[in-house]
């Protein structure tokens, strides 16, 4: 049986804490304050959190991954997978972000995607399921 927490937490370090929990927010997600932690920023998603911690001045639990960490390049082999009602706003916003476009919009079996590079170079796909592209189809995932 779990005890505590019974959502998925997933981490990111970033080197801009301001800047990466701004998009995040324009990206549909929500902030939970907790201003006893000027050094993290915990946002959800649905059930799921996406917690930013900032590279520089959140501790680590081993000076190997500290190193590791500063160095980079984040994430290498992770994406992080957003539903959205939305793609072409969302890509839109990334292009005027200036952020890298790794996949530019497609059509894959289940949905329209693309994928791209968070501003600490996490990947990011973004997908909006055929039936979310048709009118009068219900909310979204996101909603």
């Amino acid at each position: 049986m779990l005890r505590g927490s019974k959502q998925l937490k997933v981490g990111f370090r970033v080197r801009d804490i301001e800047r990466s929990c701004a998009l995040y927010l324009r990206l549909g997600f929500k902030q939970i304050p907790h201003p006893d932690q000027p050094n993290l920023r915990y946002l959800t998603f649905g059930y799921t959190w996406l917690i930013l911690s900032d590279m520089y001045a959140h501790g680590y639990h081993n000076a190997d991954r500290e190193k590791a960490a500063k160095a980079g390049p984040n994430g290498s082999g992770t994406v992080l997978a957003i539903p959205t009602n939305d793609l072409d706003g969302i890509y839109k916003l990334w292009k005027e972000e200036g952020l890298t476009v790794t996949l530019e919009p497609e059509d894959v079996f289940w949905a329209r995607i693309f994928y791209g590079l968070d501003p600490d170079g996490y990947e990011v796909m973004f997908e909006q399921h055929f039936e979310e592209l048709r009118p009068n189809s219900g909310q979204s995932a996101n909603e």
